[in-house]
């Protein structure tokens, strides 16, 4: 119970162990740990059914190797320590299993704090066993030893861990200890928090079969949360000091072929209670509180109860500890880890550890991935030049801790972690990357990850199509503009105004990202009533744009925007949209413009088809001066366009234009109002049609 719980990171990419989970409820068999020995009587009172002793060599053998035998018991004067006997004999006699955990090298047998000499702890522990198996009565339960206690990390070790020497010293422990009492169960030194690293390094030193279960402490340092909060390591498994990470110790274990139980003989939550700061020990020290308050432990120790009945492979839930210990300040951390306040009153999780055994499972942890909608691109889409981005993400547990954007098998393109909320989307518009795409197909994937680091993904197959030669898209699409009816010119200099206007080109819904460039004219009506250009300037053709000129010349403007086309859409122009610039600025003006419905054509009579369109004059308020409209009705022949018929008609709001037509095959028809003022002479587009 010495190291920090580290804080969730969410590095991963993917997810990592499969995790055993129980097909019938288990409940993991309650016990709890003493500092005092004679408070065995007290942990059995609670409802123990496991009691767990710190026994230190140094105060069997202090001096020699000669001083502790298991036929002679203590040797040279020296007594077993004091209570230990009476404590173990109380807890076999009330069929409870006691817990031993072996540490404490003596000054002669120790390098710093662990032993020098793994058979020389290997035959205390032996002789130990040996002892411990003559005072246990027929029936009596048969004793578990821990080799150590948290040999992974320097604080009972005493320097950096060391897995071969552990490993010896446990395969040598192992052989003593089972010699002397078969029926005792060995286990491993408990890990600190669930470190399944140095449990695989264990078994590639050969450990496996030198133990009967894996020890884990969860207790660690300041720990605030709840059983059922995870973070995940940066390959994407729970991390080690996770409650739940003991699931990717039976993963290791079962990935080397090790069906063997867990044993939690340290779990817990300390009441210290403090701000938010509060932490005084680990690598989150000054940054976290120190601890929970006592309504929270109880209520953490019942849910780890319920999580630990989901997995019967963890056999025993040891609670770290009986009752709070003032001897290391009251305001520390480790002094408030108990059941029982240091004058003997039961806290809130005293009433939960009593009942422990009828726990059942219960809901532990969230490990659903968030959804993912993926929006832009499409599936399948072919694009040219540059791609969309747009996606959301949901999630109804923890919530959302990222969104990232890969391509073609994970090359990054982006990370979004700020602001992030269900159903809210983010995305690049464009992705300039995409440019830089070979033609051919492309993989866009887009992964969501909650604050547990639960992953989802999507994949969007997308195929980039080169601009022109085999394989290029035709331009089959045309965009619409949206321009804004109003030219804004700043102050006067010199006689120049800056003077622009927006606009953009809107796509289809669901259509492709227009790529492409924008030519902008701005044209000047000179004395002989002719527009010329005397402004221009290219635009990218995918946002919205805002065209500017400085003008001086005073009189009648007009302005459009050309757009050269990319596949797949169509080159294509916008109408003119004409404004008076004077000394006060610019003023728009409304135009006349004609648009044409569609064509109807009758029976055939006489070799002759009778055809007509409505033509529409859409023009300011006021009536029209005398003027006339001139229909030109075209047949395409040898792949141009000629004209057959003309008419002229007198112009009106609304007017019906007839031809008779007499071949079959396509044709096209277009109307030119003349123009009278104030009105501008026009033409309609063409409306095509064919004759049969």
């Amino acid at each position: 119970m010495r190291r920090p719980r580290r804080l969730a990171t969410f590095l991963l990419l993917s997810v990592g162990a499969v995790f055993a989970s129980a097909g019938t409820a288990h409940a993991a068999t309650p016990g709890l740990n003493l500092k005092d020995y004679g408070d065995a009587r007290v942990a059995l009172a609670q409802g123990a059914k496991q009691v767990r002793f710190f026994v230190r060599w140094s105060d069997f053998e202090p001096s020699s190797s000669t001083e502790f035998s298991a036929s002679g018991g203590a040797r040279a004067g020296e007594p077993i320590p004091a209570g230990l006997r009476a404590g173990v004999d109380l807890v076999l006699q009330q069929g409870a299993t006691p817990i031993m955990a072996v540490l404490g090298a003596p000054a002669w047998a120790a390098s710093g704090k662990r032993p020098r000499d793994a058979n020389e702890y290997a035959t205390f522990t032996g002789e130990l066993a040996g002892w411990l198996a003559q005072v246990r009565e027929q029936g009596q339960p048969s004793p578990a030893y821990e080799i150590w206690n948290e040999p992974d990390a320097p604080e009972f070790w005493g320097e950096a861990p060391n897995a071969d020497f552990y490993t010896a010293m446990l395969r040598a422990s192992y052989q003593q200890i089972k010699r002397n009492d078969q029926g005792a169960t060995v286990l491993t030194g408990p890990t600190t928090g669930n470190n399944y690293d140095w449990i695989q390094s264990l078994y590639a030193r050969g450990a496996k079969g030198a133990f009967d279960g894996v020890s884990v402490h969860t207790d660690t340092a300041c720990s605030d949360r709840g059983p059922d909060s995870f973070y995940r390591d940066a390959s994407g498994r729970l991390g080690q000091f996770t409650f739940l990470g003991y699931r990717e110790v039976r993963a290791t274990m079962l990935a080397n072929g090790d069906d063997k139980p867990i044993w939690m003989t340290e779990l817990g939550w300390s009441t210290t209670n403090g701000g938010p700061t509060s932490c005084a020990r680990g690598e989150q020290a000054g940054k976290k509180p120190s601890g929970v308050n006592e309504a929270n432990q109880a209520a953490f120790l019942r849910k780890a109860f319920e999580c630990l009945a989901l997995d019967p492979y963890v056999v025993a839930a040891t609670v770290f500890t009986l009752r709070d210990d003032p001897t290391n300040g009251v305001g520390s951390e480790l002094s408030h880890y108990g059941l029982l306040r240091a004058d003997g009153a039961s806290k809130p999780s005293a009433d939960v550890f009593r009942g422990a055994g009828g726990i059942g499972p219960g809901a532990c942890g969230d490990f659903e991935p968030p959804s993912v909608n993926v929006t832009k691109p499409a599936e399948g889409e072919v694009f040219v030049d540059r791609l969309e981005l747009a996606a959301s993400a949901s999630d109804s547990g923890v919530g959302l801790g990222r969104i990232t954007y890969t391509f073609d098998g994970g090359q990054q393109i982006r990370n979004f972690t700020e602001q992030l909320s269900n159903g809210a989307s983010v995305g690049l518009s464009p992705w300039f990357g995409s440019r830089e795409l070979g033609v051919g197909p492309h993989r866009i994937e887009v992964t969501a990850l909650d604050t547990n680091g639960n992953v989802a993904q999507k994949v969007v197959n997308v195929v980039k199509a080169p601009l022109t030669g085999d394989g290029a898209l035709p331009q089959t699409v045309t965009p619409k503009y949206r321009i804004s009816r109003k030219i804004s010119c700043g102050k006067s200099r010199k006689g120049v105004r800056a003077c622009s206007s927006t606009g953009r080109l809107v796509r289809p819904s669901g259509g492709a990202r227009i790529g492409g460039k924008l030519a902008v004219e701005w044209q000047f009506r000179n004395k002989k009533g002719q527009y010329r250009k005397l402004v221009g300037g290219l635009k990218s053709a995918g946002k919205s744009f805002t065209f500017k000129a400085k003008l001086k010349n005073r009189g009648k403007w007009r302005v459009r925007v050309a757009y050269e086309g990319q596949a797949p859409y169509k080159a294509t122009r916008s109408e003119f949209l004409y404004f008076r610039y004077s000394a006060k600025g610019a003023k728009t003006e409304t135009r006349n413009r004609y648009s044409l419905r569609g064509v109807s054509c009758g029976s055939r009579t006489d070799g002759k088809r009778s055809c007509s369109v409505k033509a529409t004059l859409v023009r300011p308020t006021g009536s029209l001066r005398a003027s006339t409209v001139t229909v030109r009705w075209q047949q395409l022949v040898a792949k141009r366009y000629r004209t057959r018929v003309t008419d002229e008609v007198k112009a009106g709001r609304s007017v019906k234009l007839p031809a008779d037509l007499e071949q079959a095959g396509r044709w096209r028809v277009r109307a030119t109002y003349r123009g009278a003022a104030p009105y501008d002479a026009i033409n309609s587009s063409y409306r095509s049609f064919r004759v049969e």
